[in-house]
């Protein structure tokens, strides 16, 4: 059993303490206001936006329902002009567009209209998927806002991992309230989800769009990373295993290594290709760049010599 007591646009608010805040105040004749996340919450802040609008306008019915009359808007991360707080902004407005009327109007501003369904799909699928995000784990040190440019690490540095920056392979710090493998589970289920929404992107002509463009890049980003995280969780899982098992077992593990490092290896070259046309990508303003281009590219070379070690 987990609680979120923090921003989370996977898990939608409010909750009891912002609930019993507003309540009080509500009853004294204060007005009551949110402090809000419409773009990017922790789950992964190394794009501009999340494009999860269906979980968006979750959170903006249930903040008009709760008599709210204002948001204090964003956070370090979050402040790029997107979709989200386009339509987040229509419930500033009365009467304010039917939450159908919001989804139709963004997606056909950005994809066209002849997209409009298809493009709803993909958001719901992402929106579907982005549940299952495990917010139980140790948020601020989890690699999900490196992804594939977090380089694998064949022999344990037993460094302990810094605040967003600097995950190395502390796999037992990331998981927090979760067994590893459980955590491992709901990744990969995550990602896979995740893909089949970029997959109804991907058939979309977006040329000369350029907001499609850049929400393409984003939701690849999302699926690079978050099948990056599973990767490296179950890598280290079966590392740590070689220590302790017999010789014959050894070799199983060791051919399944090699298969997530090959895995690794696309998912590193896909998001380079990612990151050298998009530069909004992998950059988070309190922190800069998690990762340029350059880095994806020590992640191929670092690929190729752990394939080397582990045969």
């Amino acid at each position: 059993k987990t609680e979120v007591g923090e921003y989370s646009m996977s898990v939608v608010g409010p909750g009891p303490r912002a609930s019993a805040n507003w309540k009080q105040a509500q009853q004294h004749g204060v007005s009551a206001i949110a402090k809000t996340q419409f773009n990017n919450t922790w789950e992964i802040s190394a794009v501009p936006y999340i494009p999860v609008l269906p979980l968006v306008l979750d959170h903006a019915e249930n903040l008009a329902k709760a008599g709210i009359t204002g948001v204090m808007a964003s956070w370090t991360c979050g402040g790029y002009p997107s979709s989200n707080l386009r339509a987040a902004s229509a419930y500033g407005t009365d009467p304010h567009l039917t939450r159908q009327q919001i989804l139709e109007a963004e997606a056909a501003r950005i994809y066209g209209k002849k997209n409009i369904s298809q493009v709803i799909r993909a958001w719901d699928i992402f929106s579907e998927a982005f549940q299952a995000f495990p917010y139980g784990v140790s948020i601020y040190v989890l690699p999900v806002q490196h992804g594939p440019a977090n380089p694998l690490r064949l022999h344990a540095t037993k460094l302990s991992p810094g605040m967003i920056l600097f995950p190395y392979d502390a796999y037992q710090s990331w998981k927090g309230a979760y067994p590893p493998p459980v955590m491992q589970e709901l990744l990969l289920k995550l990602s896979r989800r995740w893909k089949e929404g970029v997959a109804r992107l991907e058939k979309i002509d977006i040329q000369n769009r350029k907001e499609a463009v850049l929400e393409l890049a984003i939701a690849r980003t999302c699926y690079t990373h978050f099948a990056s995280v599973a990767n490296q969780i179950e890598f280290y899982l079966l590392r740590d295993e070689l220590t302790v098992t017999s010789p014959q077992r050894r070799v199983v593990l060791q051919k399944r290594m090699i298969r997530l490092v090959q895995d690794e290896k696309k998912l590193a070259l896909l998001q380079y290709e990612v990151a050298s046309g998009e530069s909004l990508i992998g950059y988070e303003a309190s922190n800069h760049y998690y990762y340029t281009p350059v880095d994806l590219l020590e992640k191929i070379l670092n690929c190729d010599q752990v394939i080397d070690e582990l045969k």
